[in-house]
């Protein structure tokens, strides 16, 4: 990880510069440094990606051209979150995901126990196979179990797909610090004496001070 700044001011610098060929192989690298950290469960190499990747969300949007733009940096960073704060396994989290399929799924399920995949394929607003294909992942996974009522299946989460879809939402319900209007920050640091005797420092922008 000694290069991970290296590498995240490269893929900015060739964002900026629109020079795709760099984009694409910086991306790489950085998402692979990601995806072993995860997969290693990686505390410290988790804390430090997320540290240093956090604002290429934002940039992506802005400069990439490909179809995800800064999603990939976005789902990234929750996976990282949802790791560091639960300690559950990656494919778990990835499949309790808002942002995926299958964790629109389990939140109907939640929402609706003994929801039938009929009904899921409704609410969901995709496919029979593709609903068809992610409550297979869940069952393989052990976040859901089906019961079988007449010519039909309901569908209810498992004691580990409640557990794992609570510390998602825990963690997806946590506020970032907001930021105060200008007026009413405070500064401690201000010298009063001085302020007093001179008078309030007047804002100079920051190109009239060369």
């Amino acid at each position: 990880m000694d290069n991970l700044a290296e590498h995240r001011d490269n893929y900015r610098q060739a964002l900026k510069n629109k020079d795709f060929a760099t984009v694409r192989r910086e991306k790489a690298w950085l998402t692979t440094a990601a995806a072993s950290a995860l997969l290693a469960q990686d505390a410290e190499a988790m804390q430090a990606i997320r540290a240093c990747c956090a604002d290429l969300s934002g940039l992506a949007d802005h400069h990439d051209e490909s179809s995800k733009l800064g999603d990939r940096w976005r789902t990234l960073g929750e996976l990282m979150t949802l790791a560091l704060a639960s300690g559950k396994p990656l494919e778990q989290l990835r499949l309790v995901l808002p942002s995926t399929v299958s964790g629109l799924a389990m939140t109907r399920i939640k929402q609706q126990p003994g929801i039938t995949p009929t009904e899921l394929v409704e609410q969901c607003a995709k496919s029979a196979s593709h609903i068809a294909n992610e409550l297979k992942k869940l069952e393989d996974a052990g976040l859901i179990y089906r019961l079988k009522r007449g010519k039909s299946h309901e569908v209810y989460l498992s004691v580990l797909g409640k557990e794992t879809l609570n510390n998602v939402a825990a963690v997806k319900s946590i506020e970032p610090p907001k930021t105060l209007p200008k007026e009413e920050r405070k500064y401690p640091y201000v010298n009063k004496c001085r302020e007093e005797k001179l008078g309030k420092p007047i804002a100079v922008p920051f190109a009239q001070c060369a």
